[in-house]
Formats: structure tokens, sequence, C-alpha cells
């Protein structure tokens, strides 16, 4: 369909009921054989999807012309109904209750369907009566028409045939009459609905029968194979993660593609498992887990408690904690073994026996992701204990002196000149209406003076001045790719960081938010903004860079206080004792001006009062507004 229809152009046809035509489904890249039902509007047309019994309402311009040798096949889609049930309330019509629930129970779910067709049926019935079975989550073999009337959404409805026992598989289209028959037949086959697959995989019964093969029924806990370790004593591999008892899980480069194609063929078939219905799960028990990501994972039960279980990703070592609706009580591929290899590091032990956080954060960092060779010291009998297994991962490139991060002292912080004296000053960075980052307005204007001339009008030249900040920095950006990254991520830490506009700042580091992938908030000491960003942004700062004070003064700002009575419903976030109305306010108060700030403590904390004019505090316009109360 897809190579008839993609770069074919839409022509104007005149639609009619019943006609068949090629629809292009909106927001996917698919084109499927429809019918159309009706006209709903000139340029709006209500589709049936015949070949996976979805009817859409779409454009004009997603329809074709259906090519006529699409047309000879079958359609691959089976119009079915439930025999020996009826609605419930004495109508004729299904609830939309039942309807949802049949919904959710039937769609994308693997089900044995089961034709029930009689001599005295005439082999015409349409849509086909049938019984349907699928597995529930505990993988018994459950009738959706019981399941209906148990859920008092159905009535039993007798029929008059006794349906024989035997069953035999049937491969006829629905629009080919089927053969008589002088007695009571009952014809099965196995069909996997997938609505939104592009192959006719319905008519494929082998495909599905394999898969369910591999998919095997739920057995006692620890039924998954035990990893299986490469046969050599050293061999390359990528560290999955590392577990909170400093356990390492690796997957060998050998097994990548292989686990790769596991997983597509899980994803590719495994779309429903059936009814969601309370289920007492046991520590140890292997499970299919539905992942965050929506992908289906192998999985196992470490620990079952209220609502949520704590489950481990075998093929990667993961840990997590996941409500119960996203479990299911069978083996995917239980023949194959785990993928994922739990290691230790070979004759260390953790200080006091047990893994700090600290030491399995630095493990964290030093491996997540990270390809490593690994030598086999000493193999443990997985059948066992598996999790004991112990090696030795070479890593020593990482500790190699050219990549180790010096130890710098912290910034020499400015100072604010003494109490009561008037000074020039530009606010950087509003935190909260009385928390801001200010910076001497005199040092920036004595760096343009030095920057423009370093000669007298005489013709005299005076002693080289220092290099200013600005300077340095303009030079260190042109050379910034020659700068080690940085490999050391402590609180306080100087280094270069690079902002939005590609240019490397001077900044510290304040924490680390992220291990997947690494990411780290630092601040902007020239500036006091903070900002989240990946190591690759980051970078060793040269020592001379060290010689000059950061520039960026956190300040509390005199003079007002948040008022008793605020109607703003908007809260900062992380100062809710502020309106966001009045963070907007002091910042078009700030932003721009000249400004001029008078020190009124430095210790504890410095507080300053800040003017906009050498007299009026700028403080004002907030408590003008009814944003803030004076504090004198």
């Amino acid at each position: 369909m897809i190579a008839a229809y993609e770069h074919s152009k839409w022509k104007p046809i005149k639609w009619e009921n019943d006609m068949h035509c090629a629809v292009k489904v909106p927001d996917k890249n698919q084109w499927r054989r429809g019918q159309i039902i009706k006209m709903v509007t000139d340029t709006l047309v209500e589709v049936l999807l015949y070949d996976v019994g979805v009817e859409i309402v779409v454009n004009i311009n997603c329809l074709r012309e259906l090519e006529e040798s699409l047309k000879t096949m079958g359609r691959l889609s089976l119009e079915c109904s439930l025999v020996d049930i009826r609605p419930t309330g004495g109508s004729d019509k299904w609830t939309a209750t039942a309807c949802d629930c049949l919904s959710l129970y039937l769609t994308g779910a693997v089900a044995t369907i089961i034709l029930q067709v009689g001599s005295r049926d005439n082999n015409t019935t349409w849509p086909l009566p049938v019984k349907i079975f699928c597995r529930d989550e505990k993988g018994e073999r459950v009738d959706v028409s019981k399941y209906l009337i148990k859920k008092g959404l159905a009535l039993r409805e007798k029929r008059i045939d006794t349906l024989a026992d035997s069953c035999s598989v049937s491969e006829k289209s629905p629009e080919r009459p089927l053969e008589q028959e002088d007695s009571v037949v009952t014809k099965c086959t196995k069909i996997s609905f997938v609505p939104d697959k592009k192959s006719a995989d319905i008519t494929s019964e082998h495909k599905v029968y394999e898969f369910k093969e591999k998919i095997a029924e739920p057995r006692a806990p620890g039924c998954y194979k035990p990893p299986a370790i490469p046969n050599m004593k050293v061999f390359e591999a990528v560290v999955s993660c590392i577990g909170d008892d400093g356990t390492i899980f690796v997957v060998p480069k050998l097994s990548e593609f292989e686990l790769a194609k596991m997983m597509n063929e899980i994803q590719k078939n495994l779309k429903c498992l059936g009814l969601l219905e309370p289920y007492l799960w046991k520590k140890g028990e292997a499970c299919a887990i539905r992942g965050s990501d929506t992908l289906w994972y192998r999985g196992r039960v470490i620990e079952a408690v209220g609502g949520t279980i704590r489950v481990q990703y075998l093929d990667h070592g993961f840990t997590e904690k996941i409500p119960q609706c996203h479990l299911y009580p069978i083996l995917l591929y239980p023949d194959i073994p785990q993928f994922c290899i739990p290691c230790q590091l070979y004759n260390t032990i953790p200080v006091g026996n047990i893994w700090q956080s600290d030491a399995i954060e630095l493990l964290q960092e030093l491996l997540s992701k990270r390809e490593v060779e690994i030598h086999v010291m000493k193999p443990t009998d997985y059948n066992k204990k598996y999790e004991a297994e112990r090696w030795e991962i070479s890593f020593e490139e990482l500790l190699l002196s050219e990549t180790e991060t010096p130890v710098l002292p912290p910034y020499v912080s400015s100072s604010l000149p003494p109490p009561e004296e008037l000074f020039a000053v530009q606010v950087k960075h509003v935190v909260s209406p009385n928390e801001v980052y200010i910076c001497l307005d005199s040092v920036e204007s004595c760096s343009q003076f030095n920057h423009h001339s370093d000669t007298d009008d005489s013709g005299v030249s005076w002693e080289s001045e220092p290099e200013s900040l600005e300077e340095a920095l303009r030079r260190s950006n042109k050379n910034v790719e020659t700068f080690p990254p940085l490999t050391d991520f402590r609180t306080e830490m100087p280094c270069l960081a690079e902002y939005d506009d590609g240019l490397w700042y001077r900044a510290k580091i304040v924490s680390i938010k992220e291990f997947n992938p690494l990411t780290i908030l630092v601040q902007f000491v020239d500036y006091g903004s903070t900002e989240k960003l990946t190591v690759n942004r980051l970078r060793q700062i040269p020592l001379h860079l060290m010689q000059y004070p950061a520039r960026a003064i956190k300040v509390l700002l005199a003079g007002f206080k948040p008022p008793l009575k605020d109607s703003g419903k908007t809260r900062i976030p992380y100062c809710p004792k502020w309106s966001m109305e009045a963070l907007w306010a002091m910042i078009d108060c700030l932003q721009g001006k000249q400004l001029y700030a008078s020190s009124m403590a430095q210790a504890p904390e410095q507080v300053v009062t800040l003017y906009e004019d050498e007299q009026y505090p700028v403080h004002m316009s907030l408590v003008e507004m009814g944003l803030a109360d004076r504090d004198d």
C-alpha cells in the first residue's frame, strides 16, 4: 500500500456510499484499504478500514481510488459476534459499559476464535457467530462470554443447536461461502488482533503459534535461565547500571545484537495479555514488565508491598517500583538466558562492609553506559547464587593524569563598600523580590576603560595594565577546545561552563542533578544565575582565570517584606511567600537601569537598600502596587 500510494497525488473524485478506496490514516504513515460508510459533509467522509475493522472520519484529501489489483484480495479482518449471550436490561442493544469492557479485554490480545457454524445456519451468517477464549493474568483460559455474564454485562441465551466438541482450523475468507456440512461443525482459528500492524499478520497463524510457544505458561519463581557467561577470560561489555549494593550489571558486546532482536520481537508480537484482575504476587516470581517507556521487558518480582511491586529488569539490571497493572505473570522467551550479568569488583570491600551512597554515585559516574573490559577472576556456580559472581573491571584510562581535575580553591568573593556609602551597581540575577545578585558597576567601568586604551593623550605609554576578566575570557573562548573535560564534580568545584549563547563563562558546581545522563547544576559566578548542564558543556578552568574575584554578590534587599494580604494566587514555587506578580514587577523595576546601593549589614548576610535615583528606593513601586509592605 505504501509503495502504491506514498507519492500519489489527490484527484477530485465524486465519492459515494459503499465505494472502495485507499485511505491515508491521519497522523500515521499508513495506507489502508477502506469502504465509504457515509458522506458526513462535502469534505469529511466516514470510512471503514475493513482490514483492521476500524471506522474513522477523514478528509477527502486522504482518499485515493483503490487499484483493481488490491480489490481481488479478501478482507483481512473478520466481523464476529459472541454467541449464547444477549445484552442486559431487556434491550437488544449493548450498553457502552459492555462495549468498553470488551474493547479493553480484547483489543490487541492474542485470542482463540472458535467459529460456531452449524447446518441450520446456512453458512452465510454474518457477522460470524464465535466463541472467544484468551488468557487472563494468571495464565488461565477464559471464555469472554462467561466473563461478561460474570460482570453482569450480559445474559446467557440458550441455543437450540448442540455444538460438537471437535474443531478444525479454518482459513476461509469472509467473502467466500463456507462449505456445506450435514452435521454441526465447530471451526476454530487463532488470530492475533493487531490493528496498527502494516502486514496482514492475522492470516499468518503459524507466526502467532510460534510466538505463543516462546511465551510459556506461568511457572514457579526463578525459571528464567541465568546469564550465559562468555567462554573467555577477557571480554568487552557495556555497563547497564550500578545496583545499590555495589553490583555492576554488564551486557557483553557479543550479546547486544541478540538482545535488540529479542526486544524487537517482544514489542512486535506482545500487544495485550488479557484482563488485569487482582493477582497475588510472590517474591522471586518471573513476569513480563510494562516499563514507563511503554515497552515490554522480562523481569522478576523483588518485593511486593501494597499496591506497588519492586521489580528487576533481568536483561538490563535496573530495579524499579511500579504499579501492579504494569506486570503480567508470564515468561517471555524462557529458553533464552538473561543477557545482563551481575558482577562485583575483585578483592574490593567497601568501607564498613556496606556500600555507601557516595561510593555508589562515584561508580555510577565512572561506569554507567561505558564500554569496559571484563577480566573473569573467580567464576561462580550460577545455579547456587549467580549474583555472587566476581569480576575485575579495567577502567584505568579514566584515572590517567591528564583526565584528573586539579582541586582548586574557591573563587575569591567581591566585597561591598563600607555601610552607609552609596555606590553604583547593576542587578545581574533576581531570585525573589528581596533576593538578588548584584555587580559593582565601577568594576565594569574600569574594565571597559582598560579595554579601550592603555595610553594617555600625550602619547606617553603607561605601564601595561593587568588583563581584564573580559579579555581573559575572550581569549579562553578561542582555545576552549584545548581545555581538558571536567572529571571532578564535587560541590563548589570551579570550572568553565557553556551558556546558551555558545560562549564559556566562569562557573562552579552546585550539585549533581541526574545520573543518566550525568547532569550537573552549575552557577555562573559572575552573574548569579544557575543552569543544568550535561558534562560535555563543562571544562576545567585555566588557573589564570581564578585570580579574578567572583563578581556576582548575593544580597538581601532591605525596606520591604511580603504583604500580609496578598490576592495573587500564583506563587513562586521555591519561595511561596512571594507572588509571581511581585517577582515580575521587581524585574521591571530593576532591568537595564542604573541603580545605587547602600550597605545596611554585611553579616551574617549582606543586606542593602537599592535606589533608582539616589533618593527613591526601588521597592517603593512594589509597596504602591500593593505587592509588598514597608519594613521599617
